[in-house]
Protein backbone atom coordinates (compact mmCIF):
# COMPACT_ATOMS: atom_id res chain seq x y z
CA UNK A 1 0.00 0.00 0.00
CA UNK A 2 1.02 3.71 -0.16
CA UNK A 3 1.62 3.85 3.72
CA UNK A 4 4.30 0.95 3.11
CA UNK A 5 5.88 3.34 0.02
CA UNK A 6 6.18 6.13 2.18
CA UNK A 7 7.93 4.05 4.73
CA UNK A 8 10.26 2.54 2.20
CA UNK A 9 11.02 5.93 0.44
CA UNK A 10 11.53 7.67 4.34
CA UNK A 11 13.51 4.49 5.09
CA UNK A 12 16.16 5.08 2.17
CA UNK A 13 15.91 8.42 2.89
CA UNK A 14 16.96 8.59 6.26
CA UNK A 15 19.75 6.04 5.35
CA UNK A 16 21.08 8.46 3.13
CA UNK A 17 21.36 11.14 5.30
CA UNK A 18 22.85 9.04 7.86
CA UNK A 19 25.39 7.82 4.99
CA UNK A 20 25.97 11.80 4.41
CA UNK A 21 26.31 12.51 7.84
CA UNK A 22 28.88 9.61 9.05
CA UNK A 23 30.91 10.96 5.48
CA UNK A 24 30.97 14.66 5.99
CA UNK A 25 32.03 14.38 9.95
CA UNK A 26 34.62 12.15 8.71
CA UNK A 27 35.59 14.69 6.27
CA UNK A 28 35.61 17.78 9.09
CA UNK A 29 37.20 15.21 11.41
CA UNK A 30 40.33 14.35 8.97
CA UNK A 31 40.89 17.74 7.86
CA UNK A 32 40.92 18.82 11.99
CA UNK A 33 43.10 16.01 13.12
CA UNK A 34 45.14 15.51 10.48
CA UNK A 35 48.53 15.71 12.21
CA UNK A 36 47.31 14.29 15.00
CA UNK A 37 47.10 10.23 13.55
CA UNK A 38 43.40 10.47 12.98
CA UNK A 39 42.32 7.05 12.06
CA UNK A 40 38.37 7.15 11.63
CA UNK A 41 35.50 7.65 13.87
CA UNK A 42 32.32 5.71 15.67
CA UNK A 43 29.17 7.10 15.81
CA UNK A 44 27.13 5.49 18.73
CA UNK A 45 23.27 6.51 19.49
CA UNK A 46 22.05 6.10 23.44
CA UNK A 47 18.34 7.55 23.78
CA UNK A 48 19.90 10.31 25.64
CA UNK A 49 22.51 11.56 23.43
CA UNK A 50 25.32 10.41 20.55
CA UNK A 51 28.72 9.94 21.76
CA UNK A 52 31.26 9.83 19.06
CA UNK A 53 34.78 7.90 19.63
CA UNK A 54 37.53 9.84 17.65
CA UNK A 55 40.55 7.08 17.14
CA UNK A 56 43.71 8.81 17.20
CA UNK A 57 47.34 7.36 17.63
CA UNK A 58 47.88 11.32 19.33
CA UNK A 59 44.76 11.74 21.64
CA UNK A 60 46.68 14.27 23.68
CA UNK A 61 46.56 16.51 21.34
CA UNK A 62 42.83 15.90 20.12
CA UNK A 63 42.46 16.22 23.88
CA UNK A 64 44.42 19.54 23.88
CA UNK A 65 45.44 21.40 26.86
CA UNK A 66 42.98 20.81 29.69
CA UNK A 67 40.03 19.26 26.85
CA UNK A 68 40.07 22.56 25.54
CA UNK A 69 40.43 21.06 22.05
CA UNK A 70 37.94 18.30 22.71
CA UNK A 71 35.36 20.92 23.43
CA UNK A 72 35.90 23.06 20.59
CA UNK A 73 35.34 20.20 18.23
CA UNK A 74 32.24 19.48 20.30
CA UNK A 75 30.67 22.30 19.90
CA UNK A 76 31.58 22.86 16.18
CA UNK A 77 29.84 19.33 15.89
CA UNK A 78 26.96 20.17 17.70
CA UNK A 79 26.45 23.51 15.87
CA UNK A 80 27.13 21.43 12.41
CA UNK A 81 25.11 18.03 12.84
CA UNK A 82 22.55 18.56 16.50
CA UNK A 83 21.49 22.05 16.90
CA UNK A 84 19.19 20.66 18.86
CA UNK A 85 20.25 17.23 19.96
CA UNK A 86 23.21 16.15 22.54
CA UNK A 87 26.44 15.02 21.55
CA UNK A 88 29.52 14.24 22.91
CA UNK A 89 33.13 13.43 21.52
CA UNK A 90 35.83 10.85 22.89
CA UNK A 91 39.30 10.55 21.93
CA UNK A 92 40.64 6.84 21.82
CA UNK A 93 44.37 6.01 21.41
CA UNK A 94 45.22 3.80 18.32
CA UNK A 95 48.20 2.08 19.61
CA UNK A 96 50.24 1.09 16.41
CA UNK A 97 49.70 3.69 14.26
CA UNK A 98 51.48 0.79 11.30
CA UNK A 99 48.11 -1.30 11.85
CA UNK A 100 45.94 1.43 11.01
CA UNK A 101 45.55 2.60 7.42
CA UNK A 102 44.17 5.64 7.46
CA UNK A 103 46.58 6.96 10.64
CA UNK A 104 49.21 5.63 7.85
CA UNK A 105 48.10 7.28 5.37
CA UNK A 106 47.06 10.47 6.86
CA UNK A 107 50.37 10.82 8.23
CA UNK A 108 51.85 9.69 4.77
CA UNK A 109 50.03 12.73 3.14
CA UNK A 110 50.98 15.57 6.14
CA UNK A 111 54.46 14.80 5.63
CA UNK A 112 54.21 14.83 1.88
CA UNK A 113 52.26 18.13 2.24
CA UNK A 114 54.42 19.49 4.93
CA UNK A 115 57.67 18.35 2.55
CA UNK A 116 58.89 16.11 5.10
CA UNK A 117 60.95 12.94 4.81
CA UNK A 118 58.55 10.09 3.80
CA UNK A 119 61.30 7.48 3.92
CA UNK A 120 60.51 8.18 7.92
CA UNK A 121 56.84 8.16 7.38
Amino acid sequence: GIMAEVRRISKQKKFVANGLFHAELNTFLRRELAEDGFSGCEVRVTPSRTEIIIRATRTDKVLGDKGRRIRELTSVVKKRFFPNGDVELFAERVFSRGLSAMAQCESLKFKLTQGLAVRRA
